[in-house]
């Protein structure tokens, strides 16, 4: 079967399938066709497997799906299998747009992503409320030594907070001639 469109929906500028509608298409094409989900469990993460036969008279030709992730918050196991589910179904061409990915994958990242984005935000703004009590130049240098990597919002506070730490310095220097 030829890589065939369905519905999407649109996040971030590109169209991403939902899974009950790939299902669907599934169900239509492959009168005989099988999904199974499989999955692994460790403490803290979880993989998914999906292995879909279009044609269950031909077992070798067969597509599979994963999907990896932590077991923390509503649903978090069903939306994993979701998501092994659809990127199997993907594979076999039921797909938008050639995305692999689907809503339900994009809808979880874009969650995730912003949780990622507050939690950098605050980490961040600790942080710059630290180094603004550093009065010394020399002692900057050994915080942002023990703090860099964290992004160029912070990179760029570091420097300027460098500058005014120099200029005090200047102004002290003067002050003492």
């Amino acid at each position: 079967m030829a890589t065939k469109k369905i519905n999407t929906i649109n996040i971030s500028g590109s169209e991403y399938a939902k899974v009950s509608e790939r299902l669907k298409e599934f169900h239509k094409t492959y009168k005989s066709g099988r999904i199974e989900t499989s999955y692994n469990l460790t403490e803290s993460m979880i993989c998914f497997k999906t292995i879909i036969t279009p044609d269950t008279t031909n077992p070798d030709r067969f597509f599979t799906g994963h999907s990896l992730g932590k077991l923390t918050g509503t649903k978090a196991f069903e939306k994993l299998e979701t998501i092994s589910v659809g990127r199997a179904l993907a594979f076999l061409g039921l797909l938008a747009d050639g995305e692999i990915a689907s809503y339900e994958e994009m809808s979880e990242y874009v969650i995730e992503e912003g949780e990622k984005s507050a939690e950098k935000f605050e980490k961040i703004e600790k942080l710059k409320k630290e180094a603004d009590k550093i009065k010394d130049i020399d002692e900057l240098r050994k915080f942002y030594a023990k703090n860099r990597g964290i992004g160029k919002e912070f990179d760029d506070f570091i420097v300027n907070k460098s500058k005014e730490l120099k200029e005090k310095n200047k102004d002290v220097k003067k002050e003492k001639k």
